[in-house]
């Protein structure tokens, strides 16, 4: 499964500056109200997860690792066929979601008989850190931020799944001993639009976390370089509302879409 793509808030000119104001999507210009987190500068990692699959591993391409287990298997996704993961990254995501553990996070109990089942699952997340992008200046050794889960059901969503709750998320991340990209707030679109392009002040808007505008929280709460500026924001709806194409609702917007110069303050 491909993480679907996150369209830009505004439309691009020829130099592919974006034009303020020229939504990507009609629906952008109708909802004011957004969830938004930050972007992290790293890789995209998916994680699927198969509750109850004997495989044996052939036919497999040689671009994602293969673990098994009592019958269940997990399987490490770059964004693309050609993605490869850095050494270090892989190594981590083997050590950190093994099969044993994402057995017990997804361990529910079916609401007819009560037995207890284990759903398929889609985890995708931000690997980032030492020799991935620029990720040095998060911190100094290798890690990933969980960001979405994707339960598939076909049975009973005529969508063929759910995407999961930010608050289901959290919980997920919690129980497998990591972090979620973080929160920064709820905003309308002007003040988040502000937050990217240097313009905001957090006096202004309630509920907003302790730190600066632009700064990124991940390179503080990690350790990082001081001060280095965030990569930009994700924005969604909450709850969560679809396109007339079945996508849900949400957009991105990077620092580098505004003149700001150097990475750092």
């Amino acid at each position: 499964m491909e993480y679907p793509k996150i369209e830009t808030l505004y439309n691009r000119d020829e130099k592919f500056n974006v034009i303020e104001g020229n939504y990507r999507l009609p629906e952008f210009k109708l909802v004011d109200k957004w969830f938004v987190t930050e972007k992290i500068d790293g890789v995209n990692v998916q994680i699927h997860y198969y509750p109850d699959l004997v495989g044996t591993g052939q036919g497999h391409s040689d671009w994602f690792e293969l673990m098994k287990f009592n019958g269940m298997k997990v399987d490490f996704f770059g964004r693309t066929e050609k993605t490869q993961f850095h050494p270090s990254l892989l190594d981590y995501l083997k050590k950190t979601f093994t099969v044993e553990k994402l057995g017990s996070v997804f361990e529910a109990k079916n609401e007819n008989n009560g037995e207890s089942c284990k759903p398929e699952a889609w985890l995708f997340m931000e690997g980032y850190g030492h020799k991935i992008q620029k990720g040095g200046n998060y911190r100094s050794d290798i890690s990933c931020r969980l960001f979405d889960v994707y339960i598939p059901d076909k049975k009973n969503n005529p969508m063929g799944g759910w995407w999961l709750k930010p608050e289901a998320i959290e919980n997920i991340a919690l129980k497998l001993g990591i972090q979620t990209v973080p929160t920064i707030g709820i905003f309308d679109t002007h003040n988040a639009v502000l937050m990217v392009s240097g313009e905001f002040d957090a006096r202004n808007v309630d509920g907003l976390n302790f730190f600066t505008p632009q700064v990124s929280v991940v390179a503080f709460l990690d350790g990082g370089t001081e001060n280095y500026l965030a990569e930009g924001i994700v924005a969604r709806t909450v709850p969560m509302l679809f396109t007339r194409r079945g996508e849900r609702l949400m957009w991105k917007l990077k620092v580098k879409d505004f003149k700001h110069g150097e990475k750092s303050l």
